[in-house]
């Protein structure tokens, strides 16, 4: 946020304490607590239209947003992503391979950074993605239940059939 001027930060937190520490952690790396506000959880419809005041999405770290992210893309709002280490931390990969974004995937926290101010500072760019993610969401393989579940049936048909292979009869 430093390095993007006039931008601010949503964060979606029940009330509590840990909003005042968000601050405080925050305010430590130089993010003033004008430029960050909180909204607390509401019923799917209303929480679906926040998406209308975010630009940008930046995903959570050690752990990405799965569902969230998700909802981000299906209402026009792309994300940046940093590929953690471990499955939760690889979320944003999948889900932007499978949009057929890949670059809005950092590998580094450099990376992560530039991105995302490069593309909050790239209006027209921003745009174009925005314009465009929820149909390319739609036309992806993350809503494509159908297939989706003749891949898992064939992954469960192959699985059953090694271990039928591999193990002695029951006796």
């Amino acid at each position: 946020m430093a390095g993007v001027p006039n931008s601010r930060l949503l964060l979606l937190a029940a009330e509590g304490a840990h909003r005042q520490r968000t601050l405080q952690a925050l305010e430590e790396l130089g993010v003033s607590p004008q430029r960050v506000r909180f909204e607390s959880r509401r019923p799917r419809a209303e929480y679906l239209k926040l998406y209308q005041q975010i630009d940008i999405g930046l995903d959570t770290l050690p752990a990405n947003g799965h569902t969230t992210s998700l909802d981000s893309y299906f209402m026009g709002v792309p994300v940046v992503t940093l590929v953690g280490r471990t499955v939760e931390g690889r979320a944003g990969l999948s889900q932007l391979t499978n949009l057929g974004m890949p670059e809005l995937i950092a590998w580094t926290d450099a990376e992560f950074v530039d991105m995302a101010r490069g593309l909050a500072q790239d209006s027209s760019r921003l745009a174009q993605l925005r314009a465009g993610l929820r149909a390319r969401m739609q036309a992806s393989p993350l809503m494509d239940g159908v297939a989706f579940a003749r891949n898992i049936e064939a992954a469960y048909r192959q699985m059953c059939g090694k271990w039928c292979t591999q193990t002695p009869a029951l006796r």
